[in-house]
């Protein structure tokens, strides 16, 4: 199991948004975490939803999550996008799946985004710089 890498709360001089990568696999997690990080953003990593919550557990600030909707384990990126908006309503999430039937059941809103794997890592900058600007 891989352990989410730890990052401090957002320092108010930094002022980079943080944004926490869910995603049980590795070989799709790593690329979207340093190309995120070579944007400027601080990423935090997790590879199932328990580990997600454990981080907003240790209150660590999170302007944003960016998730797989079908992760190994008992959770979900649907049961992690259901915690989150019964705890953190205001944090905007956007999901991804590369699984047509996983793309008919997501619900956005005002906080929700989809978009559908395979992604281009440049688009899904785009697209968090996009959210967070409404958002932030």
């Amino acid at each position: 199991m891989v352990e989410p890498v730890e990052t401090p709360a957002r320092d108010p001089t930094d002022g980079r948004p943080v944004v926490l990568i869910v995603e049980d696999e590795f070989l799709l997690r790593w690329p979207a975490s340093e190309y995120l990080r070579d944007s400027g953003y601080r990423v935090i990593e997790a590879s199932t939803v328990s580990e997600a919550i454990v981080v907003f557990s240790s209150h660590t600030h999170i302007d944003l999550v960016f998730s797989d909707i079908n992760l190994q384990g008992e959770l979900t990126g649907h049961a992690l996008a259901r915690w989150l908006s019964k705890h953190y309503p205001a944090v905007p999430m956007l999901l991804t799946s590369g699984d047509r039937g996983a793309v008919q059941s997501v619900s956005t809103g005002p906080t929700r985004w989809f978009v559908p794997k395979p992604y281009l890592l440049t688009d899904i900058e785009q697209r968090i710089k996009d959210i967070l600007s409404h958002h932030v």
